[in-house]
């Protein structure tokens, strides 16, 4: 039962938020934070269970209770959570030779765990439909999806490339270098359902190229969910490491050609255009 002081302290504080603007809604806020906070642990389980599942894949021996270099073992019974790497055949029933590359131990584990990062990305960003990921052994920029039991190849790229490095060379001297650039720069888009699929950007001295194939089915991702994967600012630093400290050949010179073989739809034979 009220007593006057709680009736007197009540009508005070309706006064008191008379004309103040409702609450907001914090419910999308906190699925939204909720999501993320998911997927950098996810992202983070990636990094630190990759070095079990690779140790084998990779030809590397780790004794137990012993690290990879800048790989940290999950405590036993810990979370094994990773995106196990696949190897592909070109010639079925031909198993592919062993680090074809010839690289270090180190180096092959520093690019398997670039891949598992960009997995666990791609998983998170990527639309429900997407319900496989897998890294493609020794082959940095190569992941195999699947949607609706179908697998296809996806590329997920950065690459040194001969034109970007003229391009930084050659600009004005009072122009910022591209070693101060802090973001991508749109180049060319293809959206074809039945070929492929390629968002395209420059960075620094790299291009970087988000590709899905069609295979069987069409290709089960738009343009727009690879812009997605682009815009987050976790792979902006994938980005950055992988230009700082190439894991793919450089690329010789470029035309429009590679992205648009039948020509670009709308445009002119031989001419290119860019996305604003």
């Amino acid at each position: 039962m009220d007593t006057d002081d709680t009736t007197l302290l009540r009508d005070a504080m309706d006064r008191t938020t008379d004309g103040l603007p409702p609450l907001p809604d914090l419910a999308p806020l906190a699925v939204r934070e909720g999501r993320r906070r998911r997927a950098r642990a996810r992202i983070a389980v990636a990094t630190t269970a990759f070095g079990v599942v690779t140790a084998g894949a990779l030809g590397l021996t780790l004794l137990a209770g012993t690290t990879g270099p800048g790989v940290s073992m999950p405590p036993a019974g810990g979370a094994r959570a990773s995106y196990p790497p696949v190897v592909v055949q070109e010639t079925p029933g031909v198993t592919p030779p062993d680090n074809p590359e010839g690289l270090s131990g180190p180096e092959r584990e520093r690019r398997a765990q670039h891949q598992q990062k960009m997995a666990a990305l791609l998983d998170e960003l990527l639309p429900p439909k997407i319900t496989g990921i897998s890294p493609v052994k020794d082959r940095t920029p190569e992941y195999r999806i699947t949607a609706d039991g179908e697998t296809f190849r996806m590329v997920a790229s950065v690459r040194p490339d001969d034109d970007r490095g003229r391009y930084c060379e050659n600009k004005p001297k009072d122009a910022p270098t591209c070693e101060e650039d802090t973001q991508l720069r749109t180049g060319p888009i293809s959206e074809s359902r039945t070929r492929r699929v390629t968002v395209q950007y420059w960075y620094r001295k790299s291009v970087v190229e988000l590709s899905v194939y069609a295979g069987k089915a069409e290709v089960p991702v738009t343009a727009r969910h690879l812009f997605d994967v682009a815009n987050d600012p976790r792979f902006l630093e994938l980005v950055k490491d992988a230009d700082a400290r190439p894991m793919e050949a450089e690329e010789g010179p470029r035309s429009s050609a590679d992205f648009f073989p039948e020509g670009l739809p709308g445009a002119p034979s031989g001419k290119g255009q860019r996305a604003r």
